[in-house]
């Protein structure tokens, strides 16, 4: 049994329902005497400093999930994430059923899919400029007119290769479905710990996207004669610039992103529906 004293509300209002959805939240837990801290935006969030709670109730589509995992990590608190999106590969919850999972959850008969994050570093002049942490994805891409970049991506200190290519994603198994599936990379169980290096528009057909254990540690050099302008985007929604000769460095996080599931909907059924495969035309 979990006895819930405190929750953090996540809200993006600009989800149809969700206002409403909020309001009736709040009712309840204020009815059940349960404290709640609120963070509400609408378009882009605004700074937030976390308290910590014993319960994230994330409402909005996948986005607001990869936004909310970002913002309360390390600290190790479960998120309930009721879906007002499309897809909802991470927001399974339905709207009509939060209060099913809130009480499951009490119960301790919710399932928690734990979710590994990366911790990136970016290094300029061979100092650290940056460091942030996702849970989708990494992406160095560029921003020019000419497309084609030259990264140099070592693996654990050895020199694996220097692509020639749009540009690079460095992928968590939970990030498997997203970015890096739509440039051609493997659909992977998302509680496997592995990384997924999955080279954007390859100049050479031979480099094909590498799934290594979430262990290693990722190093991705911008090339010095680079001459369009480059950008590291975390989970797609932070953007850092980045400059010739830059390191971006990608290691597993040390803490993960654990969010509530229900235990009869797994992986496999949701890709199924999500990706509506049915084996034959579809309707």
């Amino acid at each position: 049994m979990t006895t819930v004293k405190s929750v953090l509300v996540i809200t993006n209002l600009s989800k149809n329902g969700a206002a409403g959805l909020r309001d009736e939240i709040l009712s309840y837990m204020k009815s059940r005497d349960i404290s709640v801290t609120e963070h509400c935006f609408e378009g882009s969030p605004a700074e937030f400093s976390v308290v910590k709670c014993d319960l994230v109730i994330v409402l909005g589509g996948d986005g607001t999930v990869l936004y909310s995992a970002r913002l309360c990590a390390g600290m190790d608190m479960p998120i309930l994430a009721v879906n007002l999106g499309t897809f909802g590969f991470l927001a399974e919850i339905d709207p009509d059923k939060w209060l099913l999972a809130f009480d499951l959850f009490q119960m301790g008969k919710m399932g928690v899919s734990h979710r590994i994050m990366l911790h990136t570093v970016l290094k300029r002049d061979g100092k650290i400029h940056g460091e942030y942490c996702c849970l989708n994805d990494c992406v160095i891409t560029s921003t020019g007119l000419a497309k084609i970049v030259n990264l140099k991506v070592n693996i654990s200190d050895q020199e694996v290769i220097e692509y020639r290519a749009d540009g690079i994603i460095l992928a968590t198994s939970t990030g498997s479905t997203a970015y890096s599936m739509a440039a051609g990379g493997p659909i992977v169980h998302p509680e496997l710990s592995a990384v997924i290096v999955n080279p954007i528009n390859p100049f050479t057909l031979s480099n094909r996207p590498l799934v290594i254990p979430s262990d290693e540690e990722v190093t991705v050099q911008v090339n010095r004669q680079q001459r369009t302008s480059l950008v590291l985007t975390l989970d797609g929604q932070d953007m850092i610039p980045l400059l010739p000769g830059d390191e971006v460095i990608t290691s597993r996080h040390q803490c993960t992103a654990d969010i509530l599931s229900f235990k009869k909907m797994n992986f496999y059924e949701v890709v199924r529906k999500k990706l509506n495969w049915k084996g034959g035309p579809h309707d």
